[in-house]
């Protein structure tokens, strides 16, 4: 018998030169122990774990790290994190790469999140025009020592965040058969032991071992209520020991302790030194127990520095950090030999849940998110050089035996006095049937011209009920009023007015139905959406006159060149069929819609306001400058036209005879500065009306 020179298969030789010794059970056995022993001799390699210490904004450097691991060909057999280093774990595990984890962590928007308050996308429309009106708002609680039994924050958003980035892993799982075994680390405060989560629901484990006391509420979980894991291990070193990884890669932004100088008048940096120095011996154990040290230069930055730019630094700084140890990083690469660094969990997608499939997932959910705020404080505050100071205090709450009920009282100080109660019973899907009754106390002036002619004062009395519902963009409603308008003294500083000297009071009932949409991504500086409006109200006269119509109709639009220069236009228009009213009659000017009266159309040119005719057109159009990131400058440009008559509109409107209609135009040069407090800001204007140049300084949000 011949044989091929052509090199066979170990087990092929064997046979063709002793088929008398094998049989076919022999060989089944040698097939089946190999079988078993090559995946262990591929796996005798040493295991590589990555320990990711906490440090809130400054974890976010861990990003740098793992890309510069990546690079280098490490593969990563178990990763353990406490913290913001849990957070940026877990998602590594489950498949996200480094390049999506930057980005990730540059565009969260994390004032939103490191808040509960709901985002504005996720708002129905009437919820944010009244949230736009607050600088700040928290919950409240019944009894004083509720609202300080946790944290600060609920932690819905932040937990939010965390249950959609780990779709897929919502069940209770053992986090050691994940792509790539992870465990995080929290503290129990009611035994003080500290927990290492290696099963569970990823989320809620990640967002205990994030529970800062004091900023986050803990996580109660049965009898354990879970705070951060820094508290007792910020470096888990030992806890990837104890999973089995053999060679150790760490990455720390862990501060030095301070110095009393560096302590001194600072309670948030006193605050973080007594939490390092309840772990600082085992700190140090784990970095002396750590292969491969990365020590992360966080100069300059802090637990809560989650600014763009700050972010963006950090993860810089964690990559130059790992550069600096990348001889030992390769050296231990060539110990490994010739293995995959692929991360598993990027070769196939992780199992996706029904949202029905378990009812478990949304109890885990709820757990991890909780319910919204059902009682809230709101504060508003604003100055302009006409009504000077103004603040508005709100109260919202809901009872649990009443869940379908909701109330909310306003107060709002100022020139403009009012006090308003409201009542909703929710229907269902955003349907509701509302009640309001409000109180204005107004003091202004009324002008013609640039001149003062009239000085009122009234107070209203106004009882309303509406039918309507609320989308994330639109809104329709359907409803009456009364409303009674007491007047003091006309104090006529000019004959040129328009009003009866007489006039006492006004009363009327009215029925009218509202549909607004708004697509705006801001309400003082959109830069894309549109924005409608279109109210009717038939008006009956209580005071022996007769019936009207009120019809109005508001349009705007953003629309952006480029990433900075916006272009934004309007247009709006009102008509009332009555000439002897002064609630209902059209006021023009400002900067802000309803500012002293609710149909107040603002016109760039005109400071407070003149009354219009009974028809009122306007168009405007305003080119905005972004500098910066807060910094606005813009031209703006409007015209306005009034008359009597809609039939003669333009005919009157650029006519010779005031008395039956003119038009204005004005223009300004505006600067905006963008504030958590809202818009500060300043505005020189001029009209073709008066034919004066005007100022306006303003700071805060409209209400």
């Amino acid at each position: 018998m011949t044989y091929s020179r052509q090199k066979k298969p170990f087990l092929t030789d064997k046979l063709a030169y002793f088929p008398h010794i094998l049989t076919m059970k022999k060989l089944i056995f040698i097939l089946i122990t190999l079988l078993q022993v090559l995946p262990c001799m591929a796996e005798s390699r040493p295991k590589v774990g990555v320990v990711l210490s906490g440090g809130g904004a400054k974890g976010t450097a861990h990003v740098g790290v793992l890309k510069v691991l990546e690079k280098a060909g490490i593969p990563i057999d178990y990763i353990v994190g406490t913290s913001m280093g849990a957070i940026v774990g877990s998602l590594y595990s489950i498949g996200y790469s480094p390049e999506e984890l930057d980005s990730i962590m540059m565009k969260q928007d994390w004032k939103q999140l490191l808040s509960d308050q709901q985002k504005r996308e996720n708002m129905s429309l009437e919820s944010k025009e009244e949230s736009d009106r607050y600088i700040l708002s928290l919950p409240f609680h019944e009894k004083p020592q509720d609202a300080i039994s946790g944290g600060v924050l609920r932690g819905r958003n932040i937990g939010n965040m965390l249950w959609e980035l780990t779709e897929g892993y919502h069940d209770s799982i053992d986090f050691q058969k994940m792509p790539i075994p992870f465990a995080c680390v929290s503290q129990d405060v009611v035994t003080g032991q500290e927990i290492v989560h290696t099963s569970g629901v990823l989320p809620i484990a990640v967002r205990a071992s994030m529970s800062l006391p004091g900023v986050f509420a803990p996580v109660v979980l049965g009898d354990h209520i879970l705070i951060d894991g820094g508290m007792i291990n910020n470096y888990p070193v030992d806890v990837a020991r104890q999973l089995g990884a053999d060679i150790i890669i760490g990455a720390d932004v862990q501060e030095e302790l301070k110095s009393a100088d560096e302590l001194e008048n600072d309670i948030f940096a006193q605050f973080m030194q007594l939490i390092d120095l309840q772990s600082q011996d085992r700190w140090k154990n784990n970095i002396r127990n750590s292969d491969v040290y990365i020590k992360i230069n966080i100069k300059g930055y802090s637990t809560a520095s989650f600014r763009t730019e700050a972010i963006d630094t950090l993860i810089n700084r964690g990559e130059q950090a790992a550069m600096s140890k990348i001889d030992q990083i390769y050296a231990i690469k060539k110990k490994l030999g010739n293995v995959s660094n692929e991360n598993p969990a990027r070769k196939t997608s992780p199992v996706r849940f029904l949202p029905d499939a378990d009812i478990k997932h949304e109890q885990y959910k709820h757990l991890l998110i909780g319910d919204a705020p059902k009682k809230t404080l709101n504060l508003g505050a604003r100055y302009d050089n006409e009504e000077m100071a103004a603040l508005i205090f709100n109260t919202q709450f809901q009872f649990k035996q009443l869940p379908r009920h909701s109330f909310a009282l306003t107060a709002r100080l100022g020139n403009k006095m009012t006090g308003r109660l409201d009542y909703a019973f929710h229907l269902g899907k955003e349907w509701n049937l509302a009640a309001a009754y409000k109180i204005e106390f107004n003091d202004f002036n009324v002008y013609n011209k640039g001149e003062r002619v009239c000085e009122i004062n009234f107070n209203k009395n106004r009882l309303i009920l509406h039918f309507g519902r609320s989308w994330k963009k639109m809104l329709i409603n359907f409803g009456s009023e009364i409303i009674n308008y007491n007047y003091g003294d006309f104090l006529f500083k000019s004959e040129n007015h328009r009003f009866e000297e007489n006039i006492e009071k006004e009363s009327y009932f009215k029925l009218g139905a509202e549909c607004s949409f708004n697509s705006m991504d801001h309400p003082y500086f959109a830069t894309t959406g549109q924005k409608f409006s279109a109210l009717y109200k038939y008006v009956i006269s209580l005071n022996n006159q007769k019936p009207f119509h009120v019809a109005s109709v508001h349009w705007e639009s953003a629309a952006s060149v480029n990433t900075r220069f916006t272009i934004h236009s309007w247009a709006a228009g009102r008509y009332v069929t009555a000439s002897n009213t002064v609630s209902e009659s059209n006021t023009l000017g400002g900067q802000e819609a309803g500012k002293y009266f609710e149909q107040q159309i603002p016109f760039y040119g005109i400071n407070r306001f003149e009354i219009a005719h009974r028809a009122l057109a306007l168009g405007g159009l305003e080119l905005r400058q972004r500098i910066g990131k807060v910094h606005y400058v813009s031209v703006v440009g409007n015209l306005a036209i009034t008359t009597d008559k809609w039939l003669r509109f333009f005919k009157d409107g650029f006519g010779s005879n005031e008395e039956k209609g003119y038009h204005i135009i004005g223009g300004a040069i505006k600067y905006d500065w963008k504030t958590i407090i809202g818009p500060i800001g300043a505005t020189l204007h001029y009209c073709s009306r008066s034919k004066q140049l005007g100022a306006y300084i303003r700071a805060g949000f409209n209400f």
